[in-house]
């Protein structure tokens, strides 16, 4: 192994025991450690997707519409929800959210409520420095370029299926 290499190595698991003593000495939770695992893991497999419908990228389409979009069995298992884990990380640590969200107002179309036009859908915007789950996202509204459906990508969508609760 060339010097190079062996420096890297030394330097990751150098880290490794000083984020593992952290842990232990309670300066970091264990949920915080897998949290940002579970970012590194995701982010390496692509395992989620910002998904727009094409009337979206045309300007806009009813969130009506889009509610129906998302029934399709195409994307039965893809849906992201508030209590997903990955998205629960990325409440609890905001600097695990992807770069590529923020700006956005990402859907999580497997977390709705209501009836009507006054159904909503949650969503995940970035504010200041940390991420907020809302439910402002009202289904009688349009929703436009900024308003991605967060799905799991099509390889992935097998490992989310068994994580649902």
């Amino acid at each position: 192994m060339s010097s190079g290499k062996v420096d890297v190595w030394k330097r990751i698991f150098d880290l490794w025991a000083s984020i593992a003593k952290m842990v232990q000495n309670g300066k970091r939770s264990p949920e915080w450690l897998a949290s940002r695992l579970q970012a590194m893991v995701d982010e390496s497999r692509g395992n989620f997707e910002l998904h727009l419908h094409p009337a979206q990228e045309r300007g806009g389409g009813s969130g009506l519409m889009l509610d129906e979009y998302y029934k399709d069995p195409k994307f039965r298992g893809r849906h992201y929800y508030l209590e997903h884990p990955v998205v629960q990380g990325w409440l609890k640590d905001p600097e695990t959210y992807p770069e590529e969200f923020k700006g956005k107002t990402v859907c999580l179309w497997g977390s709705r409520q209501g009836f009507g036009d006054d159904r909503k859908v949650a969503c995940l915007i970035w504010l200041g420095n940390r991420v907020s789950d809302l439910w402002y996202c009202r289904l009688g509204h349009n929703f436009d370029q900024s308003n991605p459906a967060l799905l799991a990508s099509k390889q992935s969508k097998a490992r989310l299926e068994q994580e649902i609760p």
